[in-house]
């Protein structure tokens, strides 16, 4: 029940809301994006279409190629002859997934090329055998250049794209972009005057070289870098990357798109942060969307690998042992898919898909128009149903009977899952499912297991009168100090049962630190109404006897209502206030007990300030234990060094107790005597800490109201001053008991005091001067032989002259008090921070007479 009181149903549902939609919109501690993820894996998987793209062949390189022809790389000429075999076949485009970084070298190759240098610097190349020989040397040359035979069999196709890969590990920068760059990228970009666009796209400034011949020639060149999530999965591609912060160069896919649907440059249109639009015709626009500023595009997968696109080995090829009408007018990609050549990559339908299918899926997503979207909408549609399930598990299933509750949210469950089952299927459009199912899901499960688990457990213990349910709520009452509450469950036990004695002896001695006599008393005679003594009973009942009869606590018409102290001798068991156990008593004021106390909890000392309600007349104690209470919050607010700390305040029975700070230490009354007066100096330090820690206090507009030595303490350990009293200064400043007395000190008091009008920080400035003059005179500066002339002197009289009390004081000092002690408010100190200063400032000077007599001596 304390559970249920503490965290109710509709705040469950409301913390788990916004933790969903904090992860869900920022990414951090998203547990649900892995698992979002393998659902879309799931679903992209089964929606792969299993028929063949019949646009696209491809001729792959696999181990049996290898076999045959020997280790990979091969010498470039055979693929100058696949390259020849495919375009007399009519491919219409012949796309190599292969980097040609570095020109082909060989010691032949090299030989050659050397001699022949040689041959025409020694210029022997003339007519005759000379240049027979020459020409010898060039035809072999060219029969050895591979390289020659690559650029000629690609120059003569017109109709080849080659690849180029970004280094994007690399923190180093080209210095200037290689010509085809120019050439292939994007001639029309829409966008670029948006710079959240521009910035968000993936820039690099690094690509590994192609050979120049061969970019001359390609018809066609984009980018093969693959981008994959952080689960390492390749699940989209980006078809534009920047490059040395003015190209936007396509992808590998792209350009073989954009070659086989015959789109010229100015046709192509690149809008940053939306996608690429390819105008194949007229009335015809090829659109290829994008998820995010980042350009990335979802790839919708075929079957794989080996199944979506027909793959015929790159050897029968080479050997023309297909039929040309295979490759007429298709996109033919050409890569390895032989193990340990070529790239391998996790995807949704496969967790070792060859590089060139990637390529393959891309180009089919690009000619079908088939991508997995993301409208703008996608994002408010999720939001919104994240918040109607949250709405859902705050506010009405905690509503709703079990089964009822159990039924709605699985038929919400359902329905949003094959809703975005459905929207992904028939539309492929991508809807988060795994956010709102699993909010859903959570939220369900901790609002009904709560409410099961403890608001149904707990009514239906508390509903079963047995003795065990009753011995457990009895201590469970007892530890959180509803000592009644126990007394009532006890009192069912029976008291043979074993253990009930000793939870009613307990519950006494908790009885007794409340200083709750006649209840203690009641539980002790239960034990022993059998006849027979338990533990120290015996003596115990007598003493709580006596102590009842003579300490009854708050009780109306007794001595000393509120008077702890004789407790603490009487009865072995620590009295307590509040979680507070009393250990002595510190002193007596008009309005209470101090006493000194610990808090068990952190082991602390701390002195507690009591006050006796009941002096107080009824009509006003209402009002009374209000403004008690604030003016305690507000001075637990004040965090000064020269202010003593307050840490804790309540109410029990007829005392409200203030915990404060505990001050070894003295206060100032006994240097108040004209025979112990201290140094002048350290007069004027002490009062000027007091005016600094006033000033702190009055600008948090709270007002002391009764600044006194005795409410001036000064440490033993280091001689720290501290003002104490904040809090229950203006209860005790203007309030009459029951016998119509007014508290407080009436000689400290301002003339705005004792004539009963509001006061403000200046009536503290006013008391301190009196304390001020006292501690320097050995006498109060306003006398009378009784409360009313005294009273009077303090409203309409000026105080005499210190000077003409003690001589020594300076006059500066005598301006300072005089300006303190003005009976009208405008000519008096305004903040006590001016008479810190002031006071500050003679003290100063003093310790620079000082020092200069010192001087003069020591000279």
């Amino acid at each position: 029940m304390k559970i249920k009181r503490i965290l109710p149903d509709w705040v469950i549902g409301l913390l788990v809301t916004l933790f969903f939609l904090f992860i869900t919109f920022t990414g951090i501690l998203d547990f649900t994006h892995p698992i979002e993820m393998k659902t879309f894996d799931l679903r992209a998987r089964l929606a792969a279409p299993a028929e063949r793209n019949p646009d696209i062949e491809l001729v792959v390189i696999t181990d049996d190629d290898l076999n045959e022809l020997g280790r990979f790389p091969w010498p470039r000429h055979v693929l100058a002859q696949a390259v020849e075999n495919l375009a007399l076949a009519g491919a219409k485009v012949i796309a190599l997934n292969i980097l040609f970084a570095e020109p082909e070298e060989s010691a032949g190759l090299t030989a050659v090329r050397k001699l022949k240098e040689t041959y025409e610097g020694a210029g022997l190349a003339q007519a005759g055998a000379g240049l027979d020989f020459y020409k010898m040397l060039s035809k072999t040359l060219e029969e050895l250049d591979n390289d020659a035979k690559l650029y000629n069999a690609l120059k003569k196709a017109g109709n080849v794209v080659l690849p180029v890969y970004f280094d994007t590990q690399s923190t180093g920068r080209d210095q200037e972009a290689p010509d085809f760059i120019a050439r292939h990228a994007y001639k029309r970009v829409e966008g670029k005057d948006q710079e959240w666009a521009v910035s968000s796209l993936i820039w690099l400034s690094k690509i590994k070289p192609l050979l120049p011949s061969f970019g001359e020639v390609a018809a066609g060149i984009g980018h093969m870098n693959s981008f994959p999530d952080p689960d390492g999965y390749i699940r989209n591609q980006v078809h534009v990357v920047g490059y040395l912060n003015d190209y936007y160069f396509p992808s590998f896919a792209m350009a073989i798109a954009k070659l086989f649907k015959g789109v010229e440059d100015e046709e192509v249109t690149l809008v940053l942060g939306e996608g690429v639009y390819l105008k194949v015709s007229p009335s015809s626009v090829i659109q290829v969307p994008v998820v995010d500023p980042q350009m990335h595009t979802l790839l919708c997968w075929n079957q794989g690998p080996g199944v979506a696109f027909h793959q015929t080995p790159f050897v029968k090829v080479l050997k023309n042992q297909v039929k040309t009408s295979l490759f007429r007018d298709k996109i033919v990609i050409i890569g390895p898919v032989a193990p340990g050549i070529g790239d391998r990559h996790v995807t949704p339908i496969s967790g070792n898909l060859p590089g060139v299918e990637v390529v393959a899926n891309a180009v089919a997503n690009i000619l079908n128009q088939r991508f997995f979207l993301q409208p703008a909408w996608v994002l408010f549609l999720e939001f919104a149903v994240l918040l109607f399930f949250g709405l859902y598990i705050t506010l009405v299933l905690p509503r709703l009977r079990a089964g009822t509750g159990a039924a709605v949210t699985l038929i919400l469950l359902l329905g949003y899952g094959v809703a975005g089952t459905v929207l992904f299927f028939s539309s492929h459009i991508w809807v988060r499912v795994a956010p709102p199912i699993l909010l859903l899901i959570i939220g369900y499960i901790l609002v009904v297991s709560k409410r099961f688990l403890i608001t149904e457990r707990t009514k239906e213990k508390v509903e079963a009168d047995s003795v065990e349910t009753n011995k457990m709520l009895g201590l469970s009452f007892q530890q959180q100090g509803m000592l009644d509450l126990a007394m009532e469950k006890f009192r069912s036990l029976p008291i043979e049962e074993e253990g009930v004695k000793d939870l009613l002896y307990n519950l006494g001695l908790d009885y007794e630190r409340k200083r709750q006599f006649s209840k203690a008393l009641a539980a002790y005679k239960m034990i022993v109404a059998d006849g027979v003594n338990f533990k120290d009973l015996d003596e115990r009942i007598p003493k709580l006897k006596h102590a009842e009869a003579t300490m009854i606590f708050g009780g109306p018409g007794t001595a000393h209502p509120g008077d702890i102290g004789d407790t603490l001798l009487d009865l072995d068991t620590k009295p307590t206030l509040g979680r507070y156990e009393v250990v002595g008593e510190l002193g007596r004021g008009a309005m209470g007990i101090v006493y000194r106390g610990t808090d068990p909890k952190i082991n602390r000392t701390v002195a507690i300030k009591t006050v006796r309600l009941s002096d107080f007349d009824e009509e006003i104690l209402d009002e009374m234990k209000s403004r008690f209470f604030r003016e305690a919050e507000s001075a637990g607010l004040l965090t000064h060094p020269n202010i003593v700390t307050i840490y804790d305040c309540g109410e029990e029975h007829d005392l409200a107790y203030i915990a404060m700070e505990y001050l070894d230490g003295e206060d100032l009354e006994k240097y108040t005597h004209p025979d112990n007066l201290l140094p002048m100096r350290e007069t004027l330090s002490i009062v000027a800490k007091v005016a600094e820690a006033l000033d702190y206090a009055h600008g948090k507009d709270i007002v002391h109201r009764d600044i006194k030595p005795a409410n001036i303490m000064r440490l033993k350990e280091n001689n720290e001053i501290k003002v104490t009293d904040f809090g229950i200064a203006r209860i005790t400043s203007s309030s009459k008991t029951k016998t119509g007395v007014v508290l407080g000190t009436p000689s400290y008091m301002s003339p705005e005091q004792v004539s009963g009008k509001k006061v403000d920080g200046r009536s503290d400035i006013f008391s301190l001067g009196v304390v001020l003059f006292e501690m320097l005179t050995g006498q109060k500066p306003f006398r009378g032989e009784d409360i009313t002339t005294l009273m009077y002197h303090i409203a309409k009289e000026r105080h005499p002259s210190i000077r003409s009390v003690n001589p020594k004081v300076p006059p500066v000092v005598e301006k300072i008090i005089d300006k303190a002690l003005e009976k009208d408010l405008d000519h008096r100190y305004q903040r006590a921070g001016q008479m810190a200063r002031h006071l500050n400032m003679v003290i100063a000077k003093i310790d620079e007479i000082r020092a200069r007599k010192k001087a003069e001596q020591e000279g």
